[in-house]
């Protein structure tokens, strides 16, 4: 919560301190219109550099495009509410189209309707298109500039965070599982799913910003790029598991497996916690006992599957027991490729403090 007040304390600052520059600027440079540089830092600035850098190139990309389709329109001059309709239609129409097949250049139909219908009559459209440009152009700079030089977040620190959060939601859904388990009842729904997906598109989101500060050689993250694959990867292991203890296993493999499969998915927990704690502390991540427990429930589901006890079961029955099987040998499996990722990250970010 405290790194939270922080980082959002310092977004402000960032936020303040470029809109106080973009207005200086259009005023020092006596820009008729000049407020579109302010529009343009408070739209663009972002938590981390490369999200500046990303929505700043994005605003200046759709500013071009609307601009030229919205000059075009004033440029005919036309004064008859329904020839103007008609052309505003037509130019956010077209604008539109091209938007829907570049996400990018979402702000052209905006641009191109505020260029259309504000246009001074009888100006120079030409002047008047150059001008949007050039203040949000102005605007787009000055937010770049503000996020880099003014207690600069950089992505790297953006994906971390977000990771340490993904974490945690996968650090409660493997003791929620091992808790069922234990008490031999079905898995309760909870609202962790949807939280966990939403929390692992931030993830992609901040690596993408990430990727552009590499790109654009302002820093050099370090982050694997499967990390947030192989997130998602866990995340449906443990929808399969998930689906497995949705109603309670059978008594015969209840006290069978019960207590290896909550003991296994309390240790697989506990590693996501050793993740989290790794990321944080710049280190390696211990394994702990998960090797140890993860034989354990196999040793203890080899046993069941050769028993009488195993011959008496359904099919739905044994779909479930060997889908949490199946889930359980897919959760190790990534779980350990996660541990390993996070390795790789440790040396980098060390070298990194080190030349501080």
């Amino acid at each position: 919560m405290i790194k939270a007040n922080a980082d959002s304390l310092r977004q402000t600052v960032r936020v303040i301190v470029a809109t106080a520059a973009a207005f200086a600027a259009y005023k020092t440079l006596g820009l008729h219109e000049g407020y579109w540089a302010v529009f343009t830092v408070l739209i663009v600035m972002q938590a981390s550099i490369g999200g500046t850098l990303g929505a700043a190139t994005d605003r200046l990309l759709g500013t071009l495009l609307g601009a030229v389709l919205g000059g075009l329109g004033a440029a005919l001059g036309l004064t008859d509410t329904i020839e103007l309709g008609l052309v505003l239609v037509t130019v956010t129409g077209i604008a539109a189209l091209i938007a829907s097949i570049r996400p990018r250049l979402r702000i052209a139909p905006v641009t191109a309707a505020i260029m259309l219908l504000s246009a001074p009559p009888g100006a120079s459209v030409e002047i008047f298109v150059r001008d949007r440009i050039i203040e949000i152009g102005l605007g787009g700079m000055i937010g770049v500039l503000a996020a880099m030089l003014i207690l600069p977040a950089r992505s790297h620190g953006v994906v971390i965070t977000r990771t340490l959060a993904v974490l945690s939601h996968i650090e409660r859904m493997l003791r929620a599982q091992a808790d069922a388990l234990t008490a031999g009842l079905a898995l309760p729904s909870s609202p962790e799913h949807g939280a966990l997906r939403q929390a692992l598109a931030a993830v992609e989101l901040a690596m993408k910003d990430a990727d552009r500060e590499r790109a654009s050689r302002l820093a050099d993250h370090g982050i694997p790029a499967a990390v947030p694959r192989t997130l998602w990867r866990i995340r449906n292991d443990l929808v399969l598991s998930g689906r497995a203890l949705d109603e309670p296993l059978p008594p015969a493999a209840m006290a069978a497996l019960a207590r290896p499969s909550a003991a296994m998915l309390t240790a697989h927990a506990a590693l996501a916690t050793r993740c989290s704690e790794a990321l944080r502390t710049r280190g390696k991540v211990d394994r702990g006992d998960v090797e140890a427990c993860y034989r354990s429930f196999g040793t203890a589901l080899d046993l069941f599957r050769r028993s009488d006890a195993a011959a008496t079961l359904d099919f739905d029955a044994s779909g479930r027991v060997f889908g949490l099987a199946f889930a359980a040998g897919r959760l190790h499996r990534d779980l350990l490729d996660l541990a390993g990722r996070v390795d790789e990250i440790a040396p980098t970010k060390a070298l990194a403090a080190s030349q501080r």
